[in-house]
């Protein structure tokens, strides 16, 4: 990056359990945010991020999403509260602005209800109000292709990228060459011991990787620490070279889940989806090609779990007399 936009995107951690997911503050002449972590985000690490910079939430013109879920859209009622800020969002990510059904009924609970865990899933749903922080309504619904002038040379462009959501979007700033991808590529995934959390769609994760690869960026930013094959490491931020390799492993990861899954579905035909997932993540772990760690009850890393049943909704398998 030229120092121009080292000194207009400012990178902000914002930590939950065992990991981080990150805001970013463009100081544009409009400071805007893309992202607004968790609920407590706002007064904890972007509040302290801002300060830094002489401006505060009040300052904070418009949040741009990558897409809607809790912890990059927990915090926008505080900041809208606080400021007044517009809210943009793709169209398919309203509901989670709007409603916290479309979050506990949806990606949220997925691992629990696909695997059966009656326990997690209850305490998930008592739970979830520490991590959303209420509604907030959109101002703007965005596309694909559409540009966002934020003034003293900030234009951003909206590449649609779903996969991990339906909803979720990507961030370009030609100019200077930066692209923010979000959740659009996980590597090994976000949590140490787990794998990539694609919600939507394989298939859509493998046709939004494949674009992004196709755009000339000089940087790459996620949206967390995600996880490499072949490196210990966990960064948010990779040059054209490190970034172009991150995505391309990315890739890597998807096939050997795949590959795993589909053996497991041969090897245990007309089971349900917990043993099948079982069975995958055995397989996975016997690979050794990254650190797994299941889960004692389940046998499944919970951040593995919905990925792989993402794999048997479209294998067809739901509908099976053992789906789900």
């Amino acid at each position: 990056m030229t120092p121009d936009a080292i000194r207009s995107l400012v990178p902000i951690r914002c930590h939950y359990g065992p990991t981080a997911v990150m805001a970013y503050l463009i100081l544009g002449e409009r400071p805007s945010l893309i992202d607004s972590g968790g609920a407590r985000h706002p007064s904890a690490e972007i509040a302290a991020a801002l300060r830094e910079r002489g401006v505060d939430l009040t300052a904070i013109d418009t949040i741009f999403h990558t897409h809607g879920h809790w912890d990059h859209s927990g915090g926008t009622a505080e900041i809208v509260a606080a400021s007044g800020c517009r809210v943009a969002v793709h169209r398919a990510g309203v509901p989670f602005l709007r409603d916290v059904s479309a979050h506990l009924d949806g990606y949220a609970t997925s691992a629990a209800r696909s695997l059966g865990e009656h326990g997690m899933l209850a305490n998930q749903r008592a739970t979830f109000d520490q991590l959303w922080g209420g509604p907030a309504e959109p101002d703007r619904l965005l596309a694909d292709g559409d540009e966002v002038d934020l003034g003293d040379g900030v234009s951003l462009t909206v590449v649609a990228s779903p996969g991990h959501s339906d909803d979720h979007v990507a961030w370009w700033w030609e100019g200077e060459g930066v692209l923010i991808a979000g959740d659009a590529a996980q590597g090994t995934g976000s949590r140490p011991g787990s794998g990539p959390l694609y919600f939507a769609s394989v298939r859509d994760a493998r046709a939004s990787l494949a674009r992004l690869t196709t755009i000339p960026f000089a940087s790459l930013h996620v949206s967390h620490p995600f996880g490499r094959l072949g490196a210990d490491e966990r960064v948010t931020t990779f040059d054209a070279s490190a970034g172009r390799a991150f995505l391309a492993r990315s890739v890597e990861t998807l096939d050997l889940i795949e590959d795993a899954f589909d053996a497991a579905i041969a090897a245990q035909p007309g089971e349900s989806f917990p043993v099948v997932a079982r069975e995958a993540t055995r397989r996975l772990v016997v690979g050794d090609r990254w650190p797994l760690r299941p889960d004692p009850t389940t046998g499944v890393p919970p951040n593995l779990a919905p990925t792989l049943h993402t794999l048997w909704r479209e294998r067809g398998l739901e509908s099976t007399a053992n789906g789900a």
